[in-house]
């Protein structure tokens, strides 16, 4: 007897195969049998009247590194099918934190009191104390090093180039995360300390990850004019080391690049033609997010996030340049409007969910000096949403032989504790992906599904997940494909998504006819 018989279902097995009718058996929290009319009996058979059963969906981008801490229902991600999600991205992870550089880490992670004293030692450190401490997770997460965590930790935030022994007590950080089981590095060259590394030291990394066969994912050092510049830098770690490499969030940022995106994906290919490991994800949104600072010379960065707050105060030497810049980047009303203030965590709240241009008039003041008053009062923590592509370059990304990234991380769809405007694509990229195959079809659906199920396993190396076959871990999502539909806006994020019927982890429902149930079944995945 099965533990559970999906019926009459829409199988699409993540293979990209077309689609057929059929049954899926699960027992022990495997696969035990995929066929059609399948007698056998079961302790629970579940009808999905044709709906799609496919794998779990696999975000191959995701910030949920520490959101389960404040909230384990991760609703934001199970209710749009998503079952693993790829942590440690842009070069930031909480671990691996040596104690005598607690303070660099804390500044660097900018994690708050609740996540504070998880900060640990490694990888399985911060395992033992979420466990330790009771803590649980609705989705599995496979973990990456931050390179940004490693620099941090070895050189906290100088603006120089790393030494021999530095370099060595990088490496000797990974490789023993790698041991242990992480599935990559994640560099973050946008983002300060890893925004001061030159490529020696990425191919120091490099070599690293390549005796692990692990991969490194790259939000590259310039998104915007420079990304061919930025796409080489990458191309060469993989030919000096052999290192797989991975473009994350690929997009082309500005309205100087708009229409950049064929060109784009040409050098990609090119690239892969000579050989080139080298992969991409991308979310199917115009709009980005970050951290507030972002919006400053990377320079300003040196010391971190605070000290780039700081460089903008009244009196500073530094502050007449920075607002020169400033002033040049919002210059019309558009400028302002297409940058958004999330939340300011209570340092400046009726700046949340505002515009810059907004702000501008709130406080009868130029967009430059609106954006440098709120990095003081925030102390440069504030996350925001800015709209930097154009709909025509993401479409021809999302045709492409490329995987989706969320970008985003668990928040709750409802509670006190929602706050501003996050970015949608926290609640909705599959769902909205899905939809734009359907309405612009972008690729077959049965290729959309094995996009987001096989391909990214296949990416990170995740060999037990990512398809519907006998022996494989039962993490499945039924969806109808008719109506799956993203609800979540710009203006209001915290929507359920439309479409996701079940979401089971290791065979047990994780949601059940489109709500969430009490089971919290995440594992921390390790690389084999």
């Amino acid at each position: 007897m099965y533990d559970l018989l999906l019926k009459n279902g829409t199988i699409m097995d993540g293979t990209g195969n077309p689609a057929f009718i059929g049954d899926v058996a699960i027992s022990d929290g495997k696969i035990a049998k995929i066929g059609e009319n399948i007698s056998e009996s079961a302790a629970q058979t579940v009808d999905v009247h044709q709906a799609v059963i496919a794998p779990g969906f696999i975000d191959m981008h995701s910030h949920s590194d520490n959101s389960f801490l404040r909230d384990e229902r991760c609703q934001s991600r199970i209710y749009q099918g998503i079952t693993t999600e790829v942590t440690g991205q842009c070069g930031f992870s909480v671990y691996p934190c040596k104690p005598e550089h607690l303070d660099e880490m804390l500044d660097f992670s900018s994690v708050g009191d609740l996540a504070k004293p998880y900060l640990s030692e490694s990888l399985s450190d911060y395992i033992k104390k979420a466990q330790a401490n009771g803590k649980r997770m609705a989705t599995n997460q496979a973990a990456f090093i931050g390179h940004g965590a490693l620099r941090a930790g070895v050189m906290g935030f100088a603006n120089r180039k790393a030494t021999p022994e530095e370099l060595r007590e990088m490496q000797n950080l990974l490789d023993r995360e790698m041991a242990q089981g992480a599935w990559g590095l994640s560099l973050g060259l946008g983002y300060a300390p890893g925004a001061f590394s030159d490529q020696e030291e990425l191919n120091a990394m490099g070599e690293v990850i390549a005796k692990y066969d692990g991969l490194i994912a790259s939000h590259m050092r310039d998104q915007g004019p420079k990304i061919m510049e930025s796409l080489n830098e990458m191309y060469e770690i993989n030919r000096k080391t052999g290192a797989r490499v991975h473009i994350s969030h690929l997009k082309a940022s500005g309205k100087a690049q708009f229409g950049w995106a064929p060109e784009i994906w040409k050098n990609i290919e090119q690239a892969q033609k000579e050989g080139i490991a080298v992969t991409a994800d991308a979310y199917p949104y115009t709009a980005a997010a970050s951290g507030i600072t972002n919006a400053l010379p990377k320079w300003t960065l040196a010391g971190g996030v605070a000290a780039a707050a700081k460089r903008l105060e009244p009196g500073s030497s530094e502050r007449e340049k920075i607002m020169a810049e400033l002033n040049a980047k919002f210059v019309t009303k558009e400028d302002g409007e297409a940058f958004r203030i999330v939340d300011t965590n209570g340092r400046c709240e009726e700046a949340n969910g505002k515009n810059i241009y907004q702000l501008s008039q709130m406080w009868d003041c130029s967009m430059a000096e609106a954006l440098a008053r709120l990095i003081v009062k925030t102390k440069g923590n504030a996350p925001t949403v800015y709209f930097c592509m154009s709909e025509a370059d993401v479409l021809y990304f999302l045709r492409q032989e490329i995987t989706i990234g969320s970008d985003g991380s668990g928040w709750s769809i409802t509670g006190e504790e929602n706050k501003g405007r996050p970015h949608p694509r926290f609640f909705g990229t599959y769902p909205r992906f899905l939809r734009l195959v359907r309405e612009h079809k972008l690729c077959t659906m049965e290729d959309a599904v094995r996009r987001i199920t096989a391909l990214p396993a296949s990416y990170i190396g995740l060999a037990d997940r990512g398809l519907l076959r006998e022996g494989m871990v039962a993490d499945i999502t039924v969806f109808d494909e008719k109506t799956i539909y993203d609800t979540p806006t710009y203006d209001d994020p915290f929507q359920k998504c439309a479409g996701i019927i079940h979401v089971l982890l290791d065979g047990q429902f994780a949601l059940r006819d489109g709500e969430q149930t009490d089971l919290r079944l995440g594992h921390f995945l390790k690389k084999r």
